[in-house]
Formats: C-alpha cells, structure tokens, sequence
C-alpha cells in the first residue's frame, strides 16, 4: 500500500471511528436495557447498596473541583472494579482500572501495572481528575456526551464497552445521583437514601381539597416535570410479588408521603396481598384527556396491579367482570382500601361515571398546572 493510501486510511478511520461510537451509544444494542424507565436499584444486594453510596458520596467531594456526573462516575466504578469485588479494588483501592503509580504507589499483576491508593476516596479523586483534565469532561452534563469523550480518548476500547457503561447507567437509574440536594446528599451519607429515610415524617395532611395541595405544594401546583422532580423521592416499599415471595421494590412518590406509602404496603403485605404491579410518578396527561394533566405527574396517586383492577369507563355503577372475578390476593377491595383511606388517599374504585379499581391518589380530582390553591 503506498503511503498516500495508508494516509487516507488513517484520514477515514479519524473521522469514521467517532461516528461508529456514537451510533452504538445512542441506539439500541444487545448490551442495552432501557426498559420502561423503572429503575433496578431496588434489587440491589446490601453490599451493592453501600458501593453505590460509597462512590457517590466521594464523587461528591470532588464535584465541584472536577465537575464529573456521578452517573458515569458510579457505572464505571461497577464495570472496572466488578463493584468493588476486582483484585486491584481489593488490593489497590483501584475502582477504575486506572494503570501507572498512585498515591501509595503501585500494584502489578500479569495484565499490567495499576495505580494503588490509600482508600478508595483517593481512586475516585484520581478518577474525576483524570476525566476532567485528560478528556475533557469537566461540566458535562449529557453522559453520551461524556462516553463519546472518553471513547475518542482511549478510555473506552469500542462500542461494546460504552454500551455496557450506558447499560449500568439506564438500568440503575444512576442518573438520578447526578444533581442530589444537600438533603439527599446527607441521606447518601446516612445511608437512608432510597429506603424512606428521607421523608419528613409527617402524617398525610387529612384536609379538604385545596388544604392537601397547599401542604404538598406550597408554592402552587408544578407547571413542569423538572419543577415537579424537586417534590419527589424514591423510596423501598415492602410487597409479595406475583408469586407470594417477599421483595423490595422502588416507587418514585412526593416526598411528604413517602411515610404513608410505605405504611401502606408494609400492611398489604401483613394481610398476604401480591402487589406485583406497581407505579406512581409519571408525568403525563389524564386518561382520555389531551391536556389535564394526571395526578401520577405530581406524585401523589398510586396504581396497583392493573390487569386485575381495571380502569373501567361509562358503566355507572355497574362493576367489571374482570375485578370481580379477581383472585383475592390480587384484587383491590375491603382491607385494603382501608388500609389506604386511613393514610387519606381516595379510591377511584368509588368513583361514580367510571371505576379505577387500581388506582388511588391523595389529591381528589384533577389539578391545574402552575396554579396556587
């Protein structure tokens, strides 16, 4: 090959090779597991939990020096150090397969020479130091755009392992690390983040109407969902999945009736009911509607097991077949509306024009967007 050929060669590769990159991290790929969103941290071990306080509390102590996201912070620590299991993690303090000397010198192996620490807060110094500098990433705020830097620098040897990064950071939710409040940034600390611990304590407000939304939102109702994230917490809630066996999983609510939910699935569970399905918090506008917003967008209303507790439209008081032929441990009537009323949440299993068996919600009725009750 002549030497201009083996030039334009290396021409191509230079341009083509970031385009390959950033095709593989923004689309699908067999390594990526969007899902619906919900997030799997609820499925963590104890020891998986504590890695992921563990290195968000550090990536917090260099935040505002180096300005890293903690989300890519976090996935490559998982990827590198094998959470924490790797040799070089437990020998060197090395969560992130950093190679040369350290600042307790070095540690080899038969695969190389890697950076050792006195702790693993020094690795994630020397990481969020090495990334801000060499790559390039300080302030970034799209974590694509942080993968694609870290891929053109030699940080990431080809799509396969950006995608496993982008996969840590979607299934895990990790994303959600990334612009903590000093309030969740303490309950990292305390290791209270995600459980609960959060919350204010304070009873759900018993009210009327206008009196629940003014204790929820006191500076009127959120007109976006970024305003509205600043109300909301994920917090663990106690449940029997499909098949009766006991688990943990992770509901996204408001903050001020994190307490309560969680009451109330810690006493579904007691009377042996499988609230396999669950969800609160997304935003979007009202069933049947073009533009009311529903009350899951403020974090307030709970659906439970959908597909035997139906939303049923236009039978006036008639109910579904497919409730009423629900089996017990899956069907939502008797003990455990209770359980939900004595909280102070509405069914809609009462309402008169429709019946939303599955669902039930804090507030009574739609709500307008930006407006101040």
């Amino acid at each position: 090959m002549s030497k201009y050929r083996k030039y334009a060669v290396k021409i191509i590769m230079f341009f083509l090779v970031p385009l390959i990159i950033i095709a593989a991290i923004s689309g699908d790929s067999e390594d990526s597991n969007t899902g619906n969103g919900i997030s799997n941290i609820e499925n963590l071990t104890a020891e998986q939990y504590e890695f992921i306080m563990s290195v968000t509390e550090y990536s917090y102590e260099y935040k505002s020096a180096y300005q890293i996201l903690t989300s890519v912070t976090l996935a490559q620590a998982i990827e590198e150090s094998g959470w924490g299991t790797s040799s070089i993690a437990k020998n060197a303090n090395n969560l992130f397969g950093i190679k040369g000397t350290g600042t307790a010198g070095s540690y080899v192996t038969s695969s190389g020479k890697w950076q050792k620490f006195n702790s693993r807060k020094e690795s994630v110094e020397a990481y969020s130091k090495l990334i801000s500098e060499k790559y390039h990433c300080k302030g970034v705020q799209d974590y694509t755009e942080v993968l694609i830097a870290l891929a053109n620098g030699g940080y990431c040897e080809g799509s396969r392992y950006t995608n496993k990064i982008k996969n840590h950071i979607e299934s895990y939710n990790l994303t959600m690390f990334d612009n903590l409040t000093n309030e969740e940034l303490e309950q990292v600390k305390n290791r209270t983040f995600g459980t609960g611990g959060d919350s204010s304590g304070e009873p759900a407000n018993t009210g009327t109407k206008n009196e629940r939304v003014r204790w929820l939102f006191p500076n009127g109702v959120p007109s976006s969902e970024n305003e509205c994230r600043k109300y909301l917490t994920t917090i663990s809630v106690e449940i029997l999945d499909k098949n009766g066996k006991a688990k943990q999983v992770s509901l996204t609510c408001h903050k001020k009736l994190a307490s309560s939910i969680q009451n109330a699935y810690r006493e579904m569970k007691a009377k042996g009911f499988r609230a396999y399905d669950n969800g609160c918090f997304n935003w979007r506008v009202m069933t049947g509607t073009t533009q009311t917003m529903s009350n899951h967008s403020f974090g307030f209303a709970v659906d439970i097991n959908p597909a035997f507790n139906p939303y049923v439209k236009g039978i006036k008081g008639t109910s579904s077949s497919v409730w009423n032929n629900a089996p017990s441990y899956y069907k939502i009537d008797g003990e455990i509306v209770g359980i939900w009323k004595k909280y102070g949440f509405y069914w809609g299993g009462d309402y008169k024009n429709i019946k939303d068996y599955m669902h039930f919600e804090y507030v009574d009725g739609s709500l307008v967007a930006g407006k101040k009750y």
